[in-house]
């Protein structure tokens, strides 16, 4: 688990702590505002390497190289104890417990002159490097026949491990069990494996009659031997052609030599096999989405695989966006080796449409379930600043949602309580319909609910609705100052000032009768222009946070979805027009 990220003096973030909790293997949405800090703390990652945070100039806090960056990690592992890791200008020891990865936006402007006295500009996408060096082109080379010599007069019944190492799969598989192959070749198991090769000398028949021998006979000798038995069940979950689990482990004890005479080249020879494989893979899946004419593909530049894209203009943003992540996830996967590792992806998926976006959450599905499968721990966390629970396309089953910016939200509880009350069918009636028409709407008329308050345990004087609109421009105002504030009387402030500068523009006593008898504040709003008072489109955009605020929903975070809207500095810009 990620407990805690806290990061000092890295781009515009001087210091903040994310107190975050987050899980393995499940996506991590981050919220938060524009102008908050979400590509400071992704620029955090993506300027440490291995050995240290390398701020580039443009990366300095207050553009300040004195500041020193520093990041800080509390990482819960496996076994509950807590690992407490640092990253600064000289040192690092996340990298020895954590992989990380960036995914951002590649997308860049490019300068390319003036023309009639105008710089002119064009969009650029860089190339995505998919593997930093290709590995070098090694054989497993032809061992079968050092094999058959090794292993004695009845040679014949091994098969020829050549089917296996053909298979680009299983030496993927393979290539995640060195350590087994190695220590397989220790001194005790060798004894046993030879001891067993041994009684197969001495038996007699053909190749067909050694199996069946092995199989009845030695088999599960075979299988008791710690190491051997790790290499030939893998080897016998393939089917390569061996058609028996006694050929797999007799393939099994000679990969255990070949790779034990020459560990270095039996490793190179994977690698290459992998590269191989990843690239037949990616290649797949580029074709799956590469609709555009201009055919882009993976090629080997420089001793790089590398993905070239044509200028922004010739291709769609939609496919643009896609291909572009879905090359920056493979490139992911080449750096994240370790059990435990961090994937940041940048705002991407705020600019995807929706069709690309349901297809990069399928793509961080899989990307997840490769990890979990081989037992290792991802912690994926997207950076947003869209509203997960309200935007229809956050699709996935198991996200989980932090806010970031909470600094000044102080939930008022008897206005919580309040809004319970108004959606609670058991509550008298009217009583219900009297908050809804007269303090969570603008209502000129009096009343007088101050004894029924009383008896709910809500302030008495809220009862009136002259006390409990002050009340709510109180908040307004606190808001507006920067002093702690009720997220959901500012919403019911916004509303109810709304509502009533469109009423005191009406002239006549029937057209006011229809404006307070309309039914939510969009339609009232509406309906007053169609009696020739316009509202400030500002005010319609707003609906985003008064139609959110007055209502409350059980087993739901009622708060942070409105308080991450008000952080925006925009929205509150258009709240202090409202009021001004």
């Amino acid at each position: 688990m990620l407990k805690v990220i806290e990061i000092d003096n890295i781009k515009g973030i001087g210091h903040k702590r994310f107190a975050l909790d987050i899980l393995p293997n499940k996506p991590s949405l981050l919220v938060a505002p524009n102008g908050f800090g979400k590509s400071s703390f992704a620029v955090a990652f993506n300027e440490m390497n291995n050995r240290r945070i390398n701020l580039t100039e443009e990366n300095y806090h207050q553009e300040n190289p004195a500041l020193q960056p520093r990041i800080y990690i509390e990482y819960e592992r496996p076994d509950l104890t807590i690992a407490r890791l640092e990253a600064t200008a000289t040192t690092n020891t996340i990298s020895s417990e954590l992989d990380y990865f960036v995914i951002n936006n590649p997308t860049k402007p490019k300068g390319i002159g003036s023309q009639f006295g105008r710089a002119s500009a064009r969009l650029e996408i860089k190339d995505v490097i998919l593997v930093d060096r290709i590995p070098n082109n090694v054989s497993f080379g032809n061992q079968f026949r050092a094999s058959q010599q090794r292993f004695g007069q009845n040679a014949k019944a091994l098969p020829n491990p050549n089917a296996a190492l053909s298979n680009s799969k299983l030496v993927e598989k393979l290539s995640q069990n060195f350590q087994a192959l190695e220590r397989a070749n220790g001194q005790r198991i060798q004894l046993r494996i030879n001891a067993i090769i041994d009684e197969i000398n001495q038996q007699a028949g053909t190749t067909d009659v050694l199996t069946d021998w092995i199989s009845a006979n030695r088999l599960n000798d075979f299988k008791q031997i710690d190491y051997l038995n790790t290499i030939g069940n893998l080897i016998h979950e393939f089917d390569v052609g061996y058609n028996s689990e006694t050929k797999a482990y007799l393939v099994a004890i000679q990969l255990i030599w070949l790779y034990n005479d020459n560990p270095n080249n039996f490793k190179s020879a994977c690698a290459y096999s992998n590269y191989q494989l990843d690239k037949q893979r990616f290649e797949h899946t580029l074709s799956t989405f590469n609709c555009t004419w201009r055919g882009i593909r993976a090629s080997q530049t420089g001793g790089q695989l590398v993905v070239k894209f044509p200028e922004a203009i010739h291709i769609s943003n939609g496919q643009r966006d896609i291909l572009t992540f879905i090359s920056m996830l493979f490139r992911a996967r080449q750096h994240l080796k370790k059990d435990a590792n961090i994937l940041i992806i940048d705002e991407v998926f705020d600019y995807l449409d929706d069709a690309n976006l349901t297809a990069a959450q399928y793509y961080i599905t899989t990307f997840i379930k490769d990890f979990n499968d081989e037992g290792k721990r991802l912690y994926p966390i997207i950076l947003t600043h869209l509203n997960p629970y309200y935007f229809k396309n956050f699709a996935f089953s198991k996200q989980k949602v932090y806010y970031l910016e909470k600094s000044n939200i102080q939930v008022n509880q008897h206005l919580a309580r309040m809004l319970k009350i108004r959606e609670d069918k058991a509550i008298d009636e009217p009583l219900r319909n009297d908050i809804s028409k007269h303090l969570v709407h603008f209502e000129p008329t009096h009343i007088n609910r101050r004894a029924d308050f009383r008896n709910l345990t809500i302030p008495e004087l809220w009862g009136e609705s002259d006390n409990f609109y002050q009340f709510l421009f109180n908040e307004v105002d606190n808001y507006l100052n920067g002093r702690a504030f009720c997220p959901f009387a500012v919403c019911g402030g916004v509303r109810v000032k709304i509502e009533s500068i469109a009423f005191d523009k009406l002239q006549s006593q029937a057209n006011q009768t229809t404006f307070l008898t309309t039914k939510k504040t969009r339609p009232k709003l509406e309906k007053a222009e169609d009696m020739g008072i316009v509202s400030p489109e500002s005010h319609y955009l707003l609906g985003i946070i008064y139609n959110e605020g007055m209502h409350w929903k059980d087993g739901f975070d009622n708060v942070s979805p409105i308080a991450s809207k008000l952080e925006n500095l925009t929205i509150k810009k258009l709240i202090r027009d409202v009021f001004s």
